[in-house]
């Protein structure tokens, strides 16, 4: 089942990664033209990291493409590529190398016995074009698309509007329970990032509606 992690546990975790991710904003500009900002997202930026008993705990990141060189507009696959390496050069030594995801590039510290993952992030990119759009690797078709996220638009504008609203409880308690639906399923196709969105939608509705 799965509970909240701690400010504390979660706290260095934050602090290693953004200190790298900024970096990576850096060089990406500097040696490569790419203009961006990081953002934690989701359950991580409200303090809402959550494990599934004892397992491993993970961070969500936001890698904002705001300007790209020409070359990569129709190479997107050489765009995730060379941000990968740059950051794998980047992360200490507790981190594998890069993983290409469907929707991100994850990293993962194991513990000493080098197989229980203890941690990981992800850092997915996106590009702001009317809601969030992500880049995604369609494995199965050997492509890369930029994929319009699902009710995004807006999400900032609802989730400070829930907590003028004094309800920022229940979307904690709307997000745990939703985790734990899709775990009791089995169900692996709803991310972290994704169950937030809904969670906020879920309660900014109700409040709107008087539900």
């Amino acid at each position: 089942m799965y509970k909240y992690v701690t400010k504390g546990e979660a706290a260095p975790y934050r602090a290693c990664c953004s200190d790298v991710l900024n970096r990576l904003k850096m060089k990406l500009e500097k040696e490569y033209g790419i203009k961006a900002y990081v953002t934690l997202i989701g359950s991580g930026a409200k303090n809402m990291v959550t494990r599934d008993g004892k397992g491993p705990f993970d961070l969500d990141y936001n890698l904002v493409l705001t300007s790209i060189p020409q070359k990569y507009e129709k190479s997107p696959e050489h765009l995730k590529n060379d941000i990968r390496k740059l950051l794998d050069r980047m992360v200490d030594k507790r981190f594998t190398p890069g993983k290409d995801s469907t929707s991100s590039i994850k990293y993962i510290v194991h513990a000493g016995d080098g197989q229980t993952v203890v941690f990981s992030f992800d850092v997915a990119l996106i590009r702001e074009e009317g809601g969030e759009s992500k880049l995604i690797h369609d494995k199965k078709q050997g492509v890369f698309i930029w994929n319009q996220i699902r009710e995004s638009a807006g999400l900032g504008t609802k989730a400070a509007a829930v907590k003028k609203g004094g309800y920022w409880m229940n979307v904690r308690h709307d997000y745990l329970e939703l985790k734990n639906d899709y775990l009791s399923q089995g169900d692996k196709h709803h991310p972290s990032f994704v169950v937030y969105i809904q969670a906020v939608n879920q309660v900014y509705y109700a409040m709107k509606t008087g539900n």
